[in-house]
């Protein structure tokens, strides 16, 4: 298995021989980090098998970066509006669906999906989902991999919860070191440091890592 970090939360997922584009595809909101053209361009000719969204902020979805895919019909797009609420089977793998609530404030409208991803190893894609939501969720598999923003290891209760649900994490959204005003970064560093077992893994953009 093999992720790489393609935008600010966003990731291309290989698993099984299946490609999935989970919000890979950003634009830059305040010091949150898009999709590089270069690394868009690669993706573009490298089509990905599925494009995923959890949810239609920028951040994780570019209108203008998937308006090639819709211009030719390319590939599935899955998102909020448009997937059901069930599996969906792609080669040997399963994109299970999951509704969530976004954090923070509740935005009124405001649809979110996350993702249970099931094959040879089982991926947990929370998107933008708070993290006490998870709790006592046996009927998910639990996770090889989790996938997550900050908010599941900036505070000291997340990060016991996170640690106890899987033993690799790959940690996304957090902005530039350089434009931290809510010093993101300083709160997961030190929330993390004695962190048991749980390998923390956050990727710059384009990285890769294989698993």
């Amino acid at each position: 298995m093999e992720i790489q970090r393609t935008a600010n939360a966003g990731v291309l997922l290989k698993l099984d021989g299946v490609s999935i584009l989970l919000d890979g595809l950003a634009d830059r909101v305040e010091g949150y980090l898009p999709t590089p053209d270069r690394l868009a361009d690669e993706l573009l000719q490298n089509l990905p098998d599925v494009l995923a969204f959890t949810h239609n902020h920028p951040d994780h979805r570019s209108e203008a970066l998937l308006l090639p895919y819709r211009k030719q019909n390319l590939r599935p797009i899955y998102g909020p509006e448009s997937l059901p609420l069930s599996a969906v089977q792609v080669g040997e793998i399963r994109i299970i669906p999951v509704e969530s609530r976004h954090l923070g404030r509740v935005e009124p409208g405001l649809q979110h999906i996350s993702f249970v991803i099931e094959g040879s190893k089982c991926v947990w894609f929370m998107g933008d989902a708070a993290p006490a939501q998870w709790r006592g969720r046996e009927d998910l598999p639990k996770p090889d991999v989790l996938i997550a923003p900050y908010a599941y290891a900036n505070t000291k209760s997340a990060w016991d919860w996170t640690c106890s649900l899987t033993k690799q994490m790959v940690l996304l959204h957090l902005p530039d070191r350089e434009n931290d005003p809510y010093n993101l970064w300083g709160a997961v560093e030190h929330t993390t440091q004695n962190r048991g077992d749980t390998a923390l893994l956050i990727p710059s953009i384009g990285e890769k890592i294989t698993f």
